[in-house]
């Protein structure tokens, strides 16, 4: 379970979430609320990948910084900053080889991501970005897969597949979305962060 106990996020003077308290102990969850209410903010902290302000976050009891941890989450989004002059293939490799898990290679081919295996990550296109990240999100099969927007810029049929293979997944499924895949979806309950952030304390 993923769990925000009295967490604060600032940017200097800007106050992005303050004093959130919520425990994600369903399967599937879909965030929601207007640019810049700090739906990004929130997994990426999920993640362990922002350092937080005040309060802490935990999955399973443990907190999201810790390596271990880091292990059981797989993240995708834009806001991650790639090391650009590795090839995709190396920088897979590395990831794979962190995580002690093999190379992801049927998920590559559903992506039809292989032809890009030797450009250069600096030179990837804003769709094979996209592929690129949630290759690193999905290759170590996490228990619990946070996914900013994971349709946006995807080719039809990669994002078929994605959908497809989001309602199969068997660990928990957080993303933030305005598609109405997820956000009319029955499987996926719906978080409104704004109001979430504005309440003091909520079980989702």
């Amino acid at each position: 379970m993923l769990r925000f106990k009295s967490v604060s996020k600032f940017y200097q003077k800007n106050v992005v979430l303050h004093n959130l308290t919520c425990n994600f102990d369903a399967k599937r969850y879909c965030i929601v609320g207007p640019n810049g209410c700090g739906k990004t903010t929130m997994l990426m902290l999920a993640a362990g990948l922002e350092a937080i302000s005040a309060g802490q976050v935990t999955f399973n009891g443990e907190p999201v910084n810790l390596t271990t941890t880091k292990r059981q989450l797989g993240i995708s989004s834009d806001k991650l900053v790639l090391p650009d002059f590795l090839t995709a293939q190396q920088l897979l490799d590395f990831h794979c080889s962190q995580h002690n898990c093999s190379f992801p290679s049927n998920i590559i081919n559903h992506l039809e991501f292989t032809a890009h295996l030797t450009t250069q990550v600096s030179a990837l296109s804003l769709g094979s970005l996209k592929k690129i990240s949630l290759l690193l999100a999905l290759a170590h099969q996490p228990k619990c897969l946070l996914l900013d927007e994971p349709t946006t810029g995807l080719d039809k049929n990669s994002r078929a597949w994605i959908l497809d293979y989001l309602d199969d997944y068997q660990g928990q499924v957080i993303v933030i979305s305005h598609e109405k895949v997820f956000t009319e979806n029955s499987n996926y309950q719906q978080v409104a962060l704004l109001e979430l952030n504005q309440a003091s304390s909520i079980t989702l």
